[in-house]
C-alpha cells in the first residue's frame, strides 16, 4: 500500500510540474538566441538588386561579424557588376 501511495504522489508531482512547464512555455515564445534573421526579396529569376550609393571610395567589406552558421544551408550568389 505504501508503494502505491508513493507512486501516486510522485506521478502527481511530475504531472503538475509538466503542466506548469507547458503553461510557462506557451506564454512566452521560444527564441534560440538574440539574433534576428530576415528574408531578402529576390527577383523572379533569383537575382538581387543592390544599389551602392557612394562609388567614389573603396568599399571595405568585412564578414567577421557574421554568424558562421547563418549561411550553412545556402549556395553562393553569382555577382555581376554593371556600370
Amino acid at each position: 500500500m505504501k508503494t502505491d501511495l508513493y507512486t501516486k504522489i510522485v506521478l502527481t508531482i511530475i504531472a503538475v510540474a509538466l503542466t506548469i512547464n507547458l503553461l510557462k512555455g506557451s506564454a512566452t515564445p521560444a527564441q534560440a538566441d538574440g539574433r534576428h534573421y530576415v528574408s531578402v526579396p529576390l527577383n523572379a529569376d533569383g537575382s538581387l538588386n543592390v544599389t551602392i550609393k557612394n562609388t567614389q571610395d573603396v568599399m571595405k567589406v568585412s564578414i567577421s561579424d557574421i554568424d558562421p552558421y547563418a549561411f550553412r544551408n545556402v549556395t553562393p550568389l553569382e555577382v555581376k557588376v554593371r556600370n
